[in-house]
């Protein structure tokens, strides 16, 4: 997480927390020191809490579950939902079928015993692609795609609503992005009105990224064209409180 995304999301709990207390002084918003199996903010009221999840840019990857390649097929140790779809697309996919083919034939690592880790420690295991013949597959020039699978006009929604409530240790109905707030799904625990469902489609795409230590190859779920919320509780913003609403 960068600097920038980790003190946005403070100011965005910071923002909701003071719109709980003028909604309920009762009420408190916290972002916890938790895992990525919560959601961002907490919103703490009597006898109910709830999760918001808070993204800078509406640009933002909505989630990015690692895949990795072993006994002749993707795997994937997330538990998500959007985890599922990645592998479902990775082993369906011509474009990933062919990636392996030439990445075996370029490290010369026998398609039976190949695999492409996404962890640091995984580059041990025997037959594992080495970092440096990674990057010089892709470094090499001939304007080889990272992309290596890749569905256009997906449901992006009904992976982001999964994701987000089923995938989740606690599920989290609601999302700020950049300065619009959503429901994501059509569960609304605070009974607030007028609040658009996020949903959409884009493209659901696989990539491979080199890092200095080793590569990850992840989804990138990215939603084109977010509908507009006449709501926020993103900081200073002019648009309508959605605690005002309830």
């Amino acid at each position: 997480m960068s600097a920038a995304s980790d003190k946005y999301e403070r100011d965005v709990a910071n923002s909701i927390d003071a719109a709980v207390k003028g909604f309920n002084r009762k009420g408190e918003a916290l972002r916890p020191s938790v895992g990525t199996e919560y959601a961002d903010v907490k919103i703490v009221l009597p006898n109910q809490e709830v999760w918001c999840e808070v993204k800078m840019n509406h640009t933002d990857n909505l989630s990015n579950p690692r895949v990795y390649y072993h006994s002749k097929k993707w795997h994937t140790t997330y538990t998500t939902p959007a985890a599922k779809y990645t592998v479902d697309l990775l082993n369906d996919s011509r474009d990933a079928k062919d990636f392996i083919k030439e990445i075996s034939k370029f490290s010369g690592i026998p398609m039976d015993i190949i695999k492409i880790p996404t962890t640091k420690s995984g580059l041990k295991e025997e037959g594992a692609v080495p970092l440096h013949i990674m990057k010089k597959y892709f470094g090499g020039g001939g304007g080889v795609n990272r992309y290596i699978a890749e569905e256009k006009n997906f449901n992006l929604g009904k992976v982001v609503t999964e994701h987000y409530t089923i995938g989740k240790a606690e599920p989290a109905y609601y999302m700020q992005a950049a300065d619009d707030f959503y429901l994501i799904s059509t569960k609304n625990p605070l009974k607030m009105k007028g609040i658009p469902q996020l949903k959409g489609t884009g493209d659901f795409k696989v990539r491979v990224a080199t890092r200095s230590e080793y590569y990850e190859v992840q989804a990138e779920i990215k939603i084109k064209n977010m509908p507009n919320s006449p709501y926020s509780l993103a900081p200073k913003t002019s648009k309508k409180n959605p605690f005002d609403t309830i």
